[in-house]
């Protein structure tokens, strides 16, 4: 089974952390909320790719914070095809900038700790949030 390795960022702002918002029906899950992620570079730090990710994609700049503890999955990707996915996770603190839109996104926000039970959010950063203590089992 092939292996996916992907850096996943949870940006803080205070209180809040920054989440994005995909169009619904978007593979491979039906939950429109998520953290920021892009994939792992081999001979590349993971905190600096996610820092030049984030600026590129969204314009916005943020610093390494600490590194969470990484999880896994095994899922299928947007075409079917079932992978491992290992995740690197780290928590980043905003700095500056003001997220930018990508055409690929209905909505990139901070949104308020104490709110995101409200939100439609996928399992991998459930499970983040879980651990983090953001949301209750």
């Amino acid at each position: 089974m092939e292996t996916v390795t992907l850096i996943i960022g949870l940006v803080k702002n205070g209180d809040s952390i920054l989440l994005r918002k995909k169009p619904v029906g978007s593979k491979p899950y039906m939950e429109t909320w998520y953290s920021f992620g892009t994939e792992f570079v081999p001979n590349q730090d993971p905190a600096q790719t996610f820092i030049e990710y984030l600026k590129n994609y969204v314009g916005i700049t943020v610093r390494m914070t600490k590194q969470l503890p990484e999880a896994t999955e095994v899922k299928a990707d947007r075409a079917g095809v079932v992978k491992q996915y290992e995740y690197l996770n780290f928590e980043f603190e905003y700095v500056s900038g003001e997220p930018e839109l990508p055409e690929d996104l209905v909505k990139v926000e901070f949104v308020p700790i104490d709110q995101l039970q409200r939100l439609d959010i996928v399992p991998p950063s459930v499970k983040m949030f879980k651990q983090l203590g953001y949301l209750k089992n």
